[in-house]
């Protein structure tokens, strides 16, 4: 009897202290919540409408790759980004081309960071890019508040 009691309390130690871990490893990692009023491409995949969270899912590589995911968690999407330096944003922003009615994800910033994290330009993008230069429309860079 004592010999499961002390095992019992041995397993709650462990899987308490492996929580606790767990905790300190995702508390130091960004998460940006943002309401993005329309349909976006995220590389090569396109994404609905709605509140989307932003993460970095690897922090400690030197390849930073960020996470789109609905609140629902039925969309969602993994990117390969570079850093970019430039103004510090007074608050967290995410940054997207349009081109005519369509939206690619560009850009994603921390408040106070002057380190911003940049998406490549995807196949998609560029021929949106391409397909419009020949009508001369206005392209713009839509900028969102995140919290």
């Amino acid at each position: 009897m004592k010999k499961q009691t002390y095992t019992m309390i041995a397993l709650l130690v462990l899987v308490g202290s492996m929580a606790v871990a767990a905790q300190a490893q995702t508390s130091g990692r960004t998460q940006l919540i943002a309401n993005i009023p329309f349909q976006f491409n995220v590389g090569n995949k396109t994404l609905p409408a709605g509140e989307y969270s932003v993460r970095q899912v690897n922090p400690d590589s030197d390849h930073a790759v960020l996470q789109l995911r609905s609140k629902d968690g039925n969309a969602g999407g993994l990117i390969q980004v570079d850093s970019v330096i430039g103004t510090a944003p007074e608050g967290a922003k995410l940054t997207f081309h349009r081109y005519g009615n369509k939206y690619f994800f560009a850009q994603a910033w921390i408040d106070g960071d002057n380190t911003g994290m940049q998406a490549p330009r995807s196949k998609a993008e560029r021929a949106a890019e391409s397909e419009l230069a020949g009508l001369q429309p206005k392209t713009a860079t839509v900028a969102l508040r995140a919290r």
